[in-house]
């Protein structure tokens, strides 16, 4: 057990907690935590008909990476059937179905130097007919695809980015500190001009992913923009809805057909009279 709660009489009488504070010590060490869980509260049972006992013994552990890669996964204790042990299912909604993802505009890509000329050629390559609107929405539409290849050509993978030319920029001043030369100094320059264009990329990319207020966390504080932008992903996802008779929806079609007849018994019919 990790925690006292993980005992079915942990309000009732004394908990046996030999072993917990090392079990947590050993996870924090090896940064684990337990991966999000649902089903059964328990995870074993004692078999005694005179003083049951059950107790969360099973854990699904993950790391940070584990967690950035896979946001919306989740372990699901079963029915152990005739044996003392619930057995752990563990699920990854996201690999399982293929999304295709809405445009997002990302903030950083402003400012770019290609930024400008990218949207003047994308917005003038379509000559379109009908009302403003229409034509609004059109070119748009044409300014997603160069928008998407801008950012993917120079930020995708911006934290990896970063790393390498941050390594880069201290290799030259490795340099410069050791046997200083004109063509080193403005090298120097350059790659540093650079390193401060990604670095105030990633800090726009993980402000907009995330929802915490930067003003009071500080700026350019990247782990934690990773472990935030994780922890709201993995929290944000429905795993699963139950009614009000306590019937639970897990697949994502019943889920939204659930969400869609709650809300239309709120708000009431969609069909509006001719």
């Amino acid at each position: 057990m990790l925690r006292t709660s993980h005992h079915s009489n942990h309000l009732t009488s004394r908990v046996d907690v030999s072993g917990m504070k090392e079990a947590n010590d050993c996870l924090q060490d090896a940064q684990l935590f337990e991966a999000q869980a649902k089903g059964l509260p328990y995870t074993w049972r004692n078999s005694q008909d005179d003083n049951p006992i059950s107790t969360r013994i099973d854990h699904a552990l993950i790391n940070q990476a584990w967690s950035l890669a896979f946001p919306d996964s989740y372990a699901d204790f079963l029915d152990p059937s005739q044996s003392d042990h619930a057995p752990c299912l563990f699920l990854m909604p996201s690999s399982r179905r293929q999304i295709i993802k809405p445009f997002k505009f990302f903030h950083h890509v402003i400012d770019h130097p290609e930024y400008a000329e990218t949207v003047r050629e994308a917005w003038n390559s379509g000559q379109f007919t009908g009302t403003d609107h229409f034509k609004l929405v059109r070119s748009l539409k044409v300014l997603k695809r160069p928008l998407r290849q801008l950012n993917k050509r120079h930020f995708s993978g911006i934290s990896h980015r970063v790393k390498e030319q941050r390594e880069k920029v201290d290799t030259l001043h490795r340099s410069l500190l050791t046997v200083p030369d004109v063509p080193t100094a403005r090298e120097e320059h350059i790659e540093r001009d650079k390193l401060n264009v990604l670095l105030k990329a990633e800090e726009k990319f993980y402000r907009q992913k995330s929802r915490v207020r930067w003003a009071v966390v500080g700026d350019r504080n990247t782990p934690f923009y990773h472990w935030t932008v994780s922890s709201h992903a993995s929290r944000n996802h429905i795993h699963f809805l139950k009614d009000a008779d306590d019937r639970l929806y897990h697949s994502m079609e019943d889920i939204k057909t659930h969400a869609a007849d709650y809300f239309q018994g709120i708000l009431g019919t969609t069909d509006l009279p001719a």
